[in-house]
């Protein structure tokens, strides 16, 4: 049963949060040095400002930042948006971003947290290509089966693929954004972050209600996600990729990092390629991350039924199923051109394959075999 005081002391923290230019470690340094977060709330600004290491400007401006926050509206907030909150001081507070040289005070979330630390970051390219989205799924769905807990930046491209993979596989995965909790970015994922939440996982942010997701916000998400995973794992990266910041912050913290290698010819492989020059571990299958870390790996029984629902393709259908590749995204005129049906027949018996799993309309248009 929550107390009215650990209540109490997360919404201050939560208040603390909102004042701009403190910073995650000036917070917590203000906390440590007058014992909560309210007693700070209502210390002189001067004082504040010194156990801050701050100047006399400062201190005008967090009493400014004080004296205007609105109360009130936190509150409808936290009520409307099912939003909670968990302080860097309680033992729900994830343990991995705990121990990181950087860990937000508070973090605002909707859903559930993971209790251990059977974690793992999938990240990768907005702009992705067909073999990085199938990848991001797949590698996703073999760990959410295993019981991984997946955690991505519920952006674009390899984000959102690792999240739906994650759901797929009956798991549960963390979406970690670069906005206050009232905003939705990207606005198409509204959906998928409610499933997210539906389906045991959670909508997690360190910014506070009526933050835009601003660039600047955006490396500081990233130390959250490489924080709160036990390894991080590129898919597909450019030479200059968020990803790749995302894989500094994990080795920073000792973590390890994974990198799918990709075409040669890809400049979407380029920054997975230097990772893997520069010491991070290759990539394959689920089963790397599994066998490095012990985590139980058993064999999954929705690839049984896959293959055995493969067995009852007619002709037709096994015909269009062959024809399709993982790697690779095919339009239906393609299709039409290798096995000689009919573009309606062909729609048809797309429709059919994507009921059963089996085929997946990886972008609009364009279609890629699932893996078994």
């Amino acid at each position: 049963m929550e107390t009215a005081n650990l209540m109490e002391e997360r919404r201050y923290m939560a208040a603390w949060q909102s004042i701009k230019g403190l910073g995650a470690r000036r917070i917590r340094n203000i906390i440590s040095h007058f014992g909560s977060a309210q007693k700070a709330w209502q210390a002189d600004g001067e004082a504040v400002a010194a156990a801050a290491g701050l100047g006399a400007q400062k201190a005008g401006h967090i009493n400014t930042s004080r004296n205007h926050f609105d109360w009130d509206e936190q509150e409808r907030l936290l009520r409307s948006r099912q939003v909670h909150l968990v302080t860097f001081q309680e033992k729900a507070y994830p343990e991995l971003l705990r121990q990181t040289y950087n860990a937000p005070a508070v973090l605002f979330y909707q859903g559930i947290l993971p209790q251990n630390n059977k974690t793992a970051a999938l990240v990768g390219a907005r702009k992705a290509t067909p073999y990085g989205l199938n990848a991001a799924h797949t590698l996703s769905e073999q760990l959410a089966r295993q019981g991984v807990f997946v955690i991505s930046g519920g952006a674009r491209g390899i984000d959102t693929r690792a999240h739906t993979g994650a759901l797929r596989g009956g798991g549960r995965t963390i979406a970690v954004v670069a906005n206050g909790l009232d905003r939705t970015y990207p606005p198409e994922n509204r959906r998928l972050f409610q499933e997210i939440c539906d389906a045991g996982g959670a909508v997690v942010s360190e910014f506070s209600f009526g933050v835009e997701p601003l660039a600047r916000n955006f490396p500081a998400r990233n130390r959250i996600i490489a924080g709160m995973a036990r390894c991080v794992i590129v898919v597909e990266a450019a030479a200059r990729s968020g990803a790749l910041i995302t894989a500094d912050f994990a080795l920073e913290e000792g973590r390890d990092v994974f990198a799918v290698p990709g075409s040669i010819f890809s400049t979407m492989s380029q920054g997975t390629h230097a990772l893997l020059r520069n010491g991070a571990i290759i990539l394959t299958c689920a089963a790397d991350v599994l066998e490095e870390y012990g985590w139980q790996h058993v064999e999954s029984e929705k690839g049984k039924s896959v293959c055995t629902f493969v067995c009852t393709l007619s002709d037709a259908e096994r015909k269009i199923y062959e024809a399709l590749q993982e790697s690779q995204a095919l339009p239906v005129e393609q299709l039409v051109i290798q096995t000689g049906f009919a573009a309606s027949d062909i729609s048809c018996i797309l429709l059919n394959l994507m009921l059963h799993n089996l085929v997946e309309e990886i972008l609009p248009g364009l279609y890629v075999r699932c893996p078994a």
